[in-house]
């Protein structure tokens, strides 16, 4: 009996001192290079005139965003004046995503991307969008990760299309 709980303490030992595969400490994060992002796009899903935007969000500014989901923006159009309202005890901080825009005329069946914002271990956004071959809707795709390699190719985005009514 002593030998099995010896074993099983083990066993256990090991298993908590193996990474999960989703936890990143800081020390995880590779602070040096840059991160190269590779998007497969069916470009017919876009107007021909279409500029497809590529925006790409860091852990940080992913964890500004959550602090801030509570404020709002308003614009008065009589004084031009923006104003912001946030919930008692939070601050707002504005966040500027780094973006790409890619002509369609110009897109192969990828889109590449690199960033020097986003490091290995650290957590993304990636979000695509575009007008669509309607000449009226948006097509958009998005993705969160973990930069696990400094090369990413994001396969099977799952594509939205608006449904505005279109002249």
């Amino acid at each position: 009996m002593k030998k099995q709980r010896f074993i099983l303490f083990v066993i256990i030992l090991i298993l908590s001192s193996l990474p999960s595969g989703c936890d990143y400490t800081s020390s995880d994060i590779d602070s040096t290079g840059s991160i190269s992002f590779t998007v497969p796009i069916d470009a017919d899903m876009f107007s021909d005139e279409a500029t497809l935007r590529l925006t790409l969000w860091n852990a940080d500014q992913l964890e500004i965003m959550k602090r801030t989901a509570g404020c709002s923006i308003t614009y008065n159009l009589e004084t031009h004046i923006e104003e912001i309202h946030c919930p008692e005890g939070v601050d707002y901080e504005a966040v500027t995503p780094a973006e790409f825009t890619f002509p369609v005329q110009e897109i192969g069946e990828f889109i590449e991307v690199e960033s020097n914002n986003i490091r290995i271990g650290e957590k993304y956004r990636l979000m695509i969008s575009g007008l669509s071959s309607d000449n009226c809707n948006t097509t958009s795709a998005s993705v969160e990760g973990i930069a696990q390699h400094a090369e990413i190719t994001i396969e099977d985005l799952m594509w939205m299309t608006t449904l505005m009514a279109c002249p």
